[in-house]
């Protein structure tokens, strides 16, 4: 993934080491490359020509030596300082918090992170729907964000049901995510730097994920400008591999939005009637605005079993994974099956490399 890379230039040696101490924390150095001087030669000498995106700094230094810099940001002592129009900030704050502004002032002025370092392939949206309820969209969302996260891959997990059950999986108790529907509605500019402090992360699993009360207005009053944005600051991030959403069942314009923004789409189907059906009724009424083109669309059949039922092979599904009934899991709480899986993840993750590998071929040939 893209890091930013940020240069802390401060004659207070307690200070730098206060923020070398912070950025050495395995958890903190996802997001940025970072450097720090002490001494202003040394800091000139080791920067004059070479391209960095951001300056944090509490002294004067001569133009000609911030040029390599996308942006200068100052560290003021005056705890009342924040201005994205001054590019200023406090000193003294939290780092976590500081590092947060820093990046909502880097996003607003320069957009898009420009790629300096570690080419990144773009991350994959990955969305789970479903034509009925209850088919296991949830825990099969969230078996394939942790098998790939055991894979070294960064995932963040959104949740966008209308009463979602997250707190079945993630049980650690988390501050409220609820602030990102403000910035949605009424600040989108500092969204993309503000996923930084309103995200939390399981211990787990390493899943990052807003951590959202029951809030079945805000989902209801969701808009399809809402939703685009959401996904597209998550984006510009830069900071995942992959982006795996979870729907509800409904053709609210939340999930026709979401399903829109996927580059691969997840369908459960169930082994019973009301499932096909209710699915053949969405493609053909084109209720998801889906159109002709099914090719992003993985059809995945849940608690397959001996037999089917009658008229299965009437109903013109390519189904390309079939996960057997599991027996086993009706003994367990959802974040037991989720934390036991190691086969629901694994083919899903197949189903997607496979299908990525044939695009790649089709493109090559």
């Amino acid at each position: 993934m893209n890091k930013i890379n940020i240069v802390l230039l401060t004659k207070d040696i307690n200070y730098a080491n206060y923020f070398s101490n912070f950025m050495m924390n395995p958890n903190n150095d996802d997001k940025f490359l970072s450097k720090i001087f002490t001494d202003p030669e040394t800091f000139k000498a080791n920067t004059r020509n070479k391209k960095q995106h951001i300056l944090l700094t509490d002294i004067e230094i001569p133009d000609d030596d911030i040029l390599a810099f996308d942006r200068v940001i100052i560290l003021s002592e005056d705890q009342h300082t924040y201005s994205n129009e001054s590019l200023t900030i406090y000193k003294y704050q939290p780092l976590k918090e500081l590092l947060s502004q820093v990046l909502a002032i880097y996003y607003e002025a320069n957009g898009k992170l420009n790629p300096i370092v570690n080419n990144k392939e773009k991350e994959q949206v990955v969305s789970f729907y479903s034509g009925s309820g209850g088919v296991g969209k949830t825990l099969f969302s969230l078996c394939l964000a942790k098998h790939l996260a055991i894979q070294s891959k960064r995932v963040f997990y959104l949740n966008l049901e209308e009463l979602h059950t997250t707190n079945l999986y993630f049980k650690q108790e988390k501050p409220s995510s609820a602030e990102v529907f403000y910035y949605l509605r009424n600040n989108k500019e500092q969204l993309v730097g503000k996923i930084e402090s309103l995200k939390s992360r399981d211990s787990l699993t390493n899943i990052d994920y807003f951590s959202l009360p029951i809030l079945p207005e805000e989902m209801q009053q969701s808009t399809e400008e809402d939703i685009a944005t959401l996904i597209q600051a998550l984006r510009e991030t830069q900071n995942y591999d992959y982006i795996i959403i979870d729907l509800d069942c409904s053709i609210h314009e939340r999930n026709v939005t979401a399903l829109g923004n996927s580059d691969e789409i997840i369908w459960l189907l169930s082994t019973d009637e009301t499932s096909f059906t209710r699915t053949q009724n969405i493609f053909n009424n084109d209720l998801l605005d889906l159109g002709e083109d099914r090719s992003k669309i993985h059809f995945v059949l849940n608690k397959v079993s001996d037999t089917l039922f009658d008229g299965f092979n009437g109903f013109n599904f390519s189904i390309e994974t079939h996960i057997p009934f599991n027996s086993r899991w009706l003994q367990l709480s959802e974040e037991a099956k989720m934390q036991e899986d190691t086969h629901v993840g694994e083919q899903l993750h197949k189903l997607l490399k496979e299908f990525n590998a044939t695009e790649v071929s089709i493109l090559g040939s």
